[in-house]
Parts: structure tokens; C-alpha cells; sequence
């Protein structure tokens, strides 16, 4: 069993409650030997090539049946999530753990309480730390509600001096705040942080990528799929081979919906293809159109439309152009652009984008000025 030492036992109470949380709980039997950053590394290293393995051979796919059975083999991160949290769960005030602690954030699916105790160490130990910035942007990818992230990144933000780092915390704040709306003011907060991040740390590697090309797909999505913005125009064909583009769509509300059959579990999936239905047939009476861009297999697409599963028009888009045009990572996602092609939601496929069809549908017409009294 873990000794705590003093400084950590006069941590907080809280404090405590999560080191119980993320250690005592998720790991029963836990050496008293302390982690080292080699051994850290290795852990790092060795889901780093599964993954890669892994998506070499999904990209490789050939049949839906093929794509399922890859997914069903992904590496399992929680594992690994142990032996991590094995490795520094007693070095958090290490200088060396702030790293892992990161990658602990952004890799694994721990809970808000379990972030919230890596945060509150880094807080209470960290806040001059070398990599500061580093640490900054796995806070910003984790599964962490979004004021909590905010706080600790600007109060980072503000402590970091080296300009690398604090080009990190910048793009890292840019990300939180894209989580907060299209407001002008946020999109102009947004873009100042992206011109410092690519200013002071254009090639610094963060993650997988780099901070300039995490700032330059930043510019393309406020300049592009922000609130208000046009559409970028779609030109896709549906599983007979029929083009389908917006054009066509000129004058109507449209939803636009991205789909598999496999990013969801089969019972969300069926449920999932329910809603687009019931929302199709919800504005029968309108000038709607929901649209399908689906990443199946175009077999795969015929299938379920076969079998009236799916809404009325779907675009085949299994080389994920529409996806990547639309900068969706994960399915579903939904657009609903408006009567003149600009975009007006961006998310969940639910009730916020209902509430902005009807929205759109309830908008007030302009009377036709009064001539004036001569």
C-alpha cells in the first residue's frame, strides 16, 4: 500500500478524496516500489505502437464485416490507464509526472473527479513547471467540463514565460473557448490566441500533431463552419449514384446528419436512424430535407436502405470526404444550415437542432414597407 507522505496529506480533504478515487479504487493492488520516468515512457511507447498498428490495419478494411471485427480488436486503454496510474500516482509532485499525468488526461477515459485531482497537483506543484504548456493542452482534450479546464489553463496562461509554452497554452485556451459558441467576441478571442500560439510555437509537436496545424484547422473552422457562415458547398452522390449537392436544397432548412453503422453500438445505431426518421417526417409539411452523409460501405448503405432503416436521402461518403470537408472526427454530428445556405447548429443530432429548425421556421417575415402619404 501507498505511504502518503506530509505535504501530500496536508494536500486538502478533497485532495484526498480523489487520491483514493483514482488510486485506491481503480487499482486494488498497488507495489510499493516508486514509478520511474523510463518505466512511464515504456507504457507510453507500447500503446503508442498498438494504436498504430491498430488503425493501420482498420484503414486497410475492405468490407463492413472486416471494419467491425478491427473495432472489436482496438487495444484496450484501460490497461494501460492502470499501469500509469501504477507509475506515478505517488510521483504527482514530481517534476518528471506532469507528463504522464498529461497523457493520463488525454488518453484515458478518466471521470471529472479523477482530472480534477491531476489538475488540483499540477495547480498546487506544477505552475512553473518547464512543460507547463504541454500540460495545458492534454487538460484541454480531456473528458473534463469546460469551465474547469478554462480556469486552469488562463491561470497557466498567465504564469508561463517561456514563449513556446505559452504559444501551447494559447492554442489550448483557443480549443476551450471553441466549446463556448460563435459569438464575435469568442471567435475574435479565439483568433488572437491562434495568431500568438503560431507566433511563438508554429513547429513545437503537441500530441500526434503540431501547434501550427492545430491553429491553421482552428482558422478553417471559424472561417468556415462557424455560426453564420455559408455552408461549403456539398457535391456527393447517394448509394444509386445520383449526384446530391446543397444547390438543390436552395430555400430549405437542411439537416445535415454524419453517420456509420459502426461508430455507435447496434442498439444506439437503430435508435439513432429512428430520430433522423421521425425528424424527417416531423417536417414533412415544411421545406425541409434531412440528409444522410454516411461512411459505410456504399453495400453497406443499400443494405439499410433497403430495409427502410435509414431517411429518404443519404450521400455515400465512404472515403470520408464530406466528413473531412465538414471537419467531423466523430459520428453522428449534425448540421442544420438555413433557407439562404448558411450554417446555424453544429452537434448533437436532438432537440437543440430541432429547437433551431423550428426556430428558423418561426422566423418573422418583413412586411412590405407602407408607401408613403403624399
Amino acid at each position: 500500500m501507498l505511504v502518503i507522505g506530509k505535504s501530500e496529506a496536508n494536500f486538502t480533504d478533497m485532495g484526498m478524496k480523489y487520491f483514493q478515487i483514482i488510486i485506491v479504487t481503480l487499482l486494488t493492488t498497488l507495489s510499493s516500489q516508486a514509478g520511474t520516468p523510463a518505466q512511464a515512457e515504456a507504457i507510453v511507447e507500447e500503446h503508442k505502437t498498438l494504436m498504430n498498428a491498430w488503425r493501420t490495419e482498420l484503414a486497410g478494411a475492405k468490407s463492413m464485416e472486416m471494419i467491425q471485427l478491427i473495432i472489436a480488436k482496438k487495444p484496450d486503454v484501460q490497461a494501460y490507464k492502470s499501469r500509469m496510474i501504477k507509475e506515478v500516482g505517488a510521483e504527482l509532485t514530481k517534476p518528471w509526472a506532469l507528463k504522464y499525468g498529461g497523457w493520463l488526461l488525454s488518453n484515458t477515459p478518466l471521470g471529472n473527479k479523477d482530472v480534477q485531482f491531476i489538475m488540483d497537483y499540477a495547480k498546487k506543484f506544477h505552475m512553473n513547471a518547464p512543460d507547463l504548456g504541454d500540460f495545458c493542452y492534454n487538460v484541454a482534450l480531456s473528458k473534463q467540463a469546460v469551465l474547469p479546464k478554462k480556469l486552469f489553463i488562463e491561470k497557466a496562461y498567465k504564469k508561463i514565460q517561456d514563449p513556446k509554452q505559452k504559444g501551447i497554452a494559447a492554442i489550448s485556451l483557443a480549443i476551450i473557448l471553441s466549446e463556448l459558441g460563435d459569438t464575435a467576441i469568442n471567435n475574435a478571442r479565439r483568433l488572437d490566441l491562434v495568431k500568438q500560439a503560431i507566433i511563438n510555437s508554429s513547429d513545437e509537436k503537441i500530441g500526434d500533431t503540431s501547434v501550427g496545424e492545430v491553429a491553421m484547422e482552428m482558422v478553417y473552422r471559424i472561417q468556415n463552419l462557424s455560426k453564420g457562415r455559408p455552408a461549403p458547398a456539398v457535391n456527393g452522390i447517394d448509394s444509386a449514384g445520383a449526384p446530391v449537392n446543397l444547390t438543390q436544397y436552395k430555400g430549405k432548412v437542411v439537416m445535415l446528419v454524419f453517420w456509420s453503422s459502426f461508430d455507435l453500438n447496434v442498439e444506439k445505431t437503430i435508435e439513432l436512424l429512428a430520430l433522423m426518421r421521425n425528424i424527417e417526417k416531423q417536417y414533412t409539411s415544411k421545406k425541409f430535407a434531412l440528409i444522410g452523409v454516411n461512411k459505410d460501405q456504399i453495400a453497406n448503405l443499400r443494405e439499410l436502405e433497403k430495409e427502410a432503416m435509414t431517411s429518404s436521402k443519404n450521400i455515400s461518403d465512404p472515403e470520408q470526404n464530406v466528413f473531412k470537408q465538414y471537419r467531423v472526427g466523430e459520428a453522428p454530428h449534425c448540421y442544420v444550415i438555413d433557407q439562404q445556405g448558411n450554417i446555424q447548429f453544429s452537434g448533437v443530432v436532438g432537440s437543440f437542432a430541432t429547437l433551431t429548425i423550428d426556430a428558423l421556421f418561426s422566423r418573422v417575415k418583413p412586411r412590405n414597407p407602407v408607401p408613403a402619404t403624399p
